[in-house]
Order: structure tokens, then sequence, then C-alpha cells
């Protein structure tokens, strides 16, 4: 499941939220519908917020797990350089 449903999933769960509210407390159909429209709308923007947050943390552990990946490599090779400058005595 990528980050492309987070708004979808948010939005609604949003209007079911808002769909059982409006029928506990007896809301007549148009307003029912202005604000379920309304909540929608503004959940679906909170969702776009949090996907976009949610993809920007997923690439920066990418990068520092890279990082620290491409850090380890250096540092073997240059343990493989310093053991092959090595006298063959010391070995």
């Amino acid at each position: 499941m990528g980050s492309q449903v987070i708004p979808a999933i948010i939005v609604l769960i949003a209007g079911v939220v808002t769909s059982i509210i409006n029928i506990v407390n007896q809301v007549e159909l148009v307003p029912a519908l202005k604000r379920l429209l309304l909540v929608m709308v503004i959940f679906y923007f909170i969702g776009q917020i949090a996907k976009a947050i949610i993809q920007k943390a997923i690439r920066q552990k990418s990068k520092a797990s890279d990082n620290q990946n491409e850090d380890k490599q250096e540092e073997d090779k240059q343990k493989e350089v310093e053991q092959e400058d090595e006298p063959e005595g010391k070995k």
C-alpha cells in the first residue's frame, strides 16, 4: 500500500464519522450533505499534507541509510588499502 492512498483513507474515515454523527443527531439532508462536503474537502487537504510529510520522512531515512552504506564501503576500502600497504611480516 503506497502513500498515494493516504488522502483517500483519511477522507473516507472523516466522511463516515461525519455521516454517523449526522444520522445520530438527525440532521436534515441538505445541511448534512453540505457539512459532509466541507469535511471531505478539508480532510482531503489534511491528507495531502500528511502524505507529503510521510514521503519526506521516507526519503530522508533512505538517504541517511544510503549515506551510512557509502561510509561503510569507504571504510572497508580504506582498510583493504591499509592491509595491502603493510609489510608481509606484519600480516
